[in-house]
């Protein structure tokens, strides 16, 4: 599966305030590095060919909020808020989502590597062409997926909800994948190695003697 990389042609211009650069509604072309951001509300935010280095944004509400061609390198959204989220050509390298909500985000072309996504809930989300790599999603709240073009690879899946999320086609052989909850219907046509069998046998209402 190949994935559109966010559109970044050096981005180096300084942004200045990350807060009151959001606050304006969009920024492009910019790169914001160590910056705070605690409990803010905001809406219609729009980035555009920007990258956020060790920013952290933080148990917020973004309304709204919306990201084309960017990078968003040991950032932290924990416990935020993404309402009605976007994201298209994205990348997350080694970020928090943990405890994030984004029900209902739309995700075309995104790829995350060693994030922290556990308990995120991106339930009811539309994912197109979106890669997880040696990403923690224990405990994330995957329901009702749209989906096509999806690898999840060397993730952590303990306790991750799945109900209504068709698996057909997905290989998740290289995750840890104990304690799914979903009822079962879901995985028809997924793949799994050998020793996970054990991990989905009570899901499916098989006793072993």
């Amino acid at each position: 599966m190949k994935i559109e990389l966010p559109r970044l042609s050096g981005v180096e211009t300084e942004g200045g305030d990350l807060l009151q650069t959001l606050k304006t509604a969009s920024a492009e072309g910019l790169c914001f590095k160590n910056q705070v951001i605690s409990g803010e509300l905001l809406e219609d935010v729009e980035l555009r060919g920007c990258v956020l280095r060790s920013c952290r944004i933080l148990g917020g509400r973004l309304t709204r909020f919306s990201a084309w061609d960017c990078s968003f390198v040991s950032c932290d959204f924990s416990s935020c808020v993404l309402e009605d989220a976007y994201f298209q050509r994205v990348e997350f390298l080694g970020c928090k989502l943990n405890g994030t909500k984004s029900i209902s985000a739309v995700l075309k072309d995104v790829y995350l590597e060693d994030c922290n996504c556990r308990q995120w809930n991106l339930a009811a989300g539309t994912l197109k062409t979106v890669a997880f790599n040696r990403c923690d999603c224990s405990a994330a709240i995957f329901s009702q997926w749209k989906w096509k073009n999806l690898s999840l690879h060397e993730s952590r899946l303990s306790g991750a909800t799945f109900f209504k999320t068709p698996l057909s086609g997905l290989n998740l052989s290289s995750c840890s994948i104990d304690g799914l909850l979903l009822s079962g219907e879901e995985l028809k046509g997924v793949t799994i190695a050998s020793h996970q069998a054990q991990d989905l046998v009570g899901i499916l209402g098989v006793k072993i003697q």
